[in-house]
């Protein structure tokens, strides 16, 4: 039967305290990376090694051992020309997802006498080579007990014994599959305080999968406080977009991660989409060039805070905006209420240059605000127009009694598009 190995691990130790696997248990290695061991947590390795009496031991760093230094039974541990059986000193168990042979060898080098593990109940059997395989199916566990004999040797000092343990699946089977990782943790929540909602480029309600990243709750409504022309009304069934991101251009409804909030996860959210329309991080510019009354100093630093925690270079665009796009990857542009509106929004020219900016690879982030109390979300359309992504800023308010923070106009949800946009939505540290 045509078999190759699985796992291989190899160490050195003494009489008095033998070493015999780094951790605890293996990683996959290869055939051809034997002499190479790759270590794990217990519970996400292939192998495990379990201590099963006094003589084997895990230290502070997880690493097992054995030690057979008081024996004798008088205190003087292990003597000359003799032979001790240690039954039951620790287990190797099969935490993968394949039946598998388990074999164990050791070198003992100079040492002039013998060393050699065998299956508990059975002292005169060996580990040592195929045809003594102990077979282990998925979740099995086989004890191990260990021979020495001394000979002539000065147990007072060590002797190196390297041991290998070897575990071969049957060749025409596919190899383990990976033990199942753990899902990475993702925020629980994003909180659109004041917000708008999002239509398609016909200023049509938005139900496209491949542009929504995240829609309010079924509970939320959208509402026309101002009684503006633009308003596009979601029917009572909708679920309303809040985010969305087409290519390089990235839309929310909201201002989302001010200093002001405190959700954190919101300042997350924005990140991961930084990061996830770059591929990576870069710099990005904040614009404070066309009236806005949000600063990043003064009102996103602690967004800056976030973003330089994973090398992002952030940094205010104060003037000349299309010349600095030349040094930018990304550039953020927020809105509160009518600020950019009252300041005449942007001109043919610069919106000319973002179109450049992102066809040459930059990426644009928006963020609207509800129509109450003013919107700058026309000057964000008149931008969309000319980048022409599948979405557009709503002229409303969205509002949710069910859900959110401390009014109904600060809605919160976890209703987010994880199949098209699953690392948007990741925790802080597992981007």
């Amino acid at each position: 039967m045509r078999r190759r190995t699985l796992i291989t691990g190899a160490a050195a130790g003494g009489i008095g305290g033998i070493t015999l696997i780094g951790t605890g248990a293996f990683d996959t290695a290869s055939a051809e990376r034997t002499a190479t061991v790759n270590f794990a947590d217990d519970e996400d390795a292939y192998l495990g090694l379990v201590s099963k009496s006094a003589y084997a031991t895990t230290d502070g760093d997880g690493e097992l051992a054995l030690a057979f230094g008081d024996v004798s039974g008088v205190g003087d541990g292990i003597g000359r020309n003799s032979q001790f059986f240690f039954d039951e000193v620790f287990a190797i168990a099969n935490q993968g997802t394949e039946t598998v042979s388990i074999t164990a060898t050791s070198d003992t080098g100079s040492f002039d006498g013998e060393f050699r593990l065998y299956p508990t109940g059975d002292r005169d059997g060996v580990l040592d080579d195929p045809d003594n395989a102990v077979v282990l199916e998925t979740g099995d566990e086989q004890s191990v007990g260990t021979y020495v004999e001394t000979g002539d040797v000065d147990v007072t000092e060590d002797l190196d014994i390297d041991i290998t343990i070897e575990a071969a699946f049957e060749e025409g089977d596919d190899e383990p599959d990976d033990p199942t990782p753990e899902p990475p943790e993702t925020i629980d929540m994003a909180e659109f305080y004041s917000t708008s909602s999002l239509t398609d480029a016909d200023g049509n309600p938005l139900d496209d999968d491949s542009v929504v990243a995240v829609r309010a709750e079924p509970t939320a409504e959208n509402g026309n406080p101002e009684d503006d022309d633009g308003f596009v009304s979601y029917p009572d069934d909708a679920e309303i977009p809040l985010a969305a991101a087409d290519g390089s251009i990235v839309g929310f409804g909201s201002g989302l991660g001010p200093n002001a909030s405190g959700v954190d996860d919101n300042r997350t959210l924005i990140v991961n989409a930084w990061e996830v329309t770059l591929d990576g991080t870069g710099t990005v510019l904040y614009d404070e060039t066309h009236g806005q009354e949000r600063t990043l100093a003064g009102d996103f630093s602690d967004l800056e805070s976030v973003a330089e925690g994973r090398e992002f270079n952030v940094q205010a665009l104060e003037s000349d905006f299309v010349d600095s796009l030349d040094d930018a990857d990304a550039v953020m542009i927020a809105t509160t209420n009518g600020d950019v509106a009252d300041f005449g929004g942007f001109s043919e020219g610069e919106r000319s240059a973002l179109a450049d900016f992102v066809d040459d690879g930059g990426a644009v982030f928006l963020h609207g605000t509800a129509s109450y109390d003013g919107t700058s979300n026309g000057e964000l359309n008149e931008i969309l127009e000319e980048l022409d992504p599948a979405f557009r800023f709503n002229f409303d308010e969205v509002t949710d009694e069910e859900n959110s923070g401390f009014a109904p106009y600060v809605p919160q949800t976890s209703n987010f598009n994880d199949d098209e946009f699953p690392d948007f939505f990741l925790a802080e540290g597992e981007l």
